[in-house]
């Protein structure tokens, strides 16, 4: 009998298995017609955006994150494109997107 699953250091882990996901949007994140900005900065392009459990949370260059209700899920899985790399924190990921606190 042969084995159909992948060896260990080929496997993905699940959604379970990480505690979320992020991506760059260098580009205005445009919603339901409108042009997003940071409500704390105005900031309107350059986000990081971060699939957190079951909610979408946007990080504009100045480090302001906001929950963004009409965004969720399916949207970030249909935006964001393959996983290219996984980090042991929150900042490790942040400075591989080059959107770290300085």
């Amino acid at each position: 009998m042969v084995d159909d699953f992948l060896p260990e250091d080929l496997r993905v882990p699940s959604r379970d298995e990480v505690a979320g996901m992020m991506m760059h949007l260098r580009r205005p994140l445009v919603i339901d017609g409108e042009v997003r900005e940071c409500p704390r900065c105005g900031a309107y392009r350059d986000w990081i955006i971060l699939s957190i459990r079951d909610e979408v949370w946007l990080r504009c260059r100045a480090s302001h994150e906001t929950l963004e209700h009409r965004l969720d899920t399916a949207w970030f899985n249909r935006n964001s494109g393959p996983m290219d790399a996984m980090h042991a924190t929150f900042e490790d990921g942040l400075k591989y997107l080059g959107h770290h606190d300085n």
